[in-house]
C-alpha cells in the first residue's frame, strides 16, 4: 500500500487516518538535522520525552517515541508506523546506545565524508546523511 503525502494529499485529521507499518526506515537527513539526533537521544528520548523532525516544506514529520511516551502508534512490536504523511520511530534502549556510539562523530568537530551512510540492519534502520547544501 502506497501512503500519500505532501501538497497532493488530502487533509485527514491523524485519529481518522489508517495506521501503516514498516519492517524498514531508511531516513536521509542533512548533516545540520543529523547533529541533532544524538542530542535529541540523550536530552529527550533517554528522559522518557519523543522528538520530532519536521521538513522544510512542513508537508512530512518524522518523530521519535521511546518506551514510556504515551499515545504513541509506534511501539516496541511494530517500531515503524505512519499515519499520512507523519512517521513515527520506536527508539528502544539498545537502538538508543548503538546510535549515540555510531554517531559520536557528528557531535565534534569530526569532518564527516558525505554522503555517510548507516544502517543497523537488526532494527531495520539505516541513514543517509547529506550536504547541508
Amino acid at each position: 500500500e502506497v501512503v500519500a503525502c505532501g501538497p497532493e494529499a488530502p487533509v485527514v485529521a491523524a485519529e481518522l487516518q489508517r495506521t501503516a507499518v514498516m519492517k524498514e526506515v531508511h531516513l536521509q537527513l542533512n548533516l545540520e538535522a543529523a547533529r541533532l539526533l544524538p542530542l535529541a537521544i540523550r536530552g529527550r528520548l533517554q528522559h522518557g520525552r519523543h522528538f520530532t523532525y519536521k521538513s522544510f516544506s512542513g508537508d512530512l514529520a518524522v518523530t521519535l517515541v521511546c518506551p514510556g511516551v504515551q499515545g504513541t502508534f509506534a511501539d516496541h512490536t511494530h517500531p515503524f508506523a505512519a499515519r499520512g504523511s507523519w512517521l513515527q520511530m520506536f527508539v528502544s534502549e539498545p537502538l538508543a546506545t548503538r546510535l549515540l556510539a555510531d554517531l559520536e562523530p557528528l557531535l565534534g568537530t569530526h569532518t564527516v565524508p558525505l554522503p555517510h551512510h548507516a544502517k543497523w540492519a537488526e532494527h531495520g534502520l539505516s541513514l543517509t546523511i547529506l550536504s547541508n547544501d
